[in-house]
């Protein structure tokens, strides 16, 4: 079972160069697939801006409820990033 690391851990830095895009219902969002990593912390740093853990989604059937959550969120004005791990998609924010 994957676990997340406590508000208080250091942000996972993520390699501009590993970024790339998502295409959802409609519309794109950055998306880093995070595998590799012996761990999925609360927090995540790209391009300066630090984002914060909001959701995860299964990485199956995901387009059911995930786009509209997420344009949900850009029209609130929160930036998103997208990572993958496992089975699941996990929604940050900024």
């Amino acid at each position: 079972m994957l676990s997340m690391t406590t508000q208080d851990a250091d942000p996972i830095d993520i390699d501009p160069s590993l970024v790339g895009t998502l295409e959802l219902a409609g519309f794109d969002v950055p998306y880093v697939d995070l595998e590799a990593h012996p761990h999925m912390a609360s927090r995540l740093a790209f391009g300066g801006t630090q984002y914060t853990f909001d959701s995860s989604f299964p990485t199956k059937g995901h387009s059911a409820v995930m786009p509209a959550a997420i344009a949900e969120h850009q029209q609130d004005g929160k930036r998103i990033l997208v990572a993958e791990r496992g089975e699941r998609y996990y929604v940050y924010l900024a």
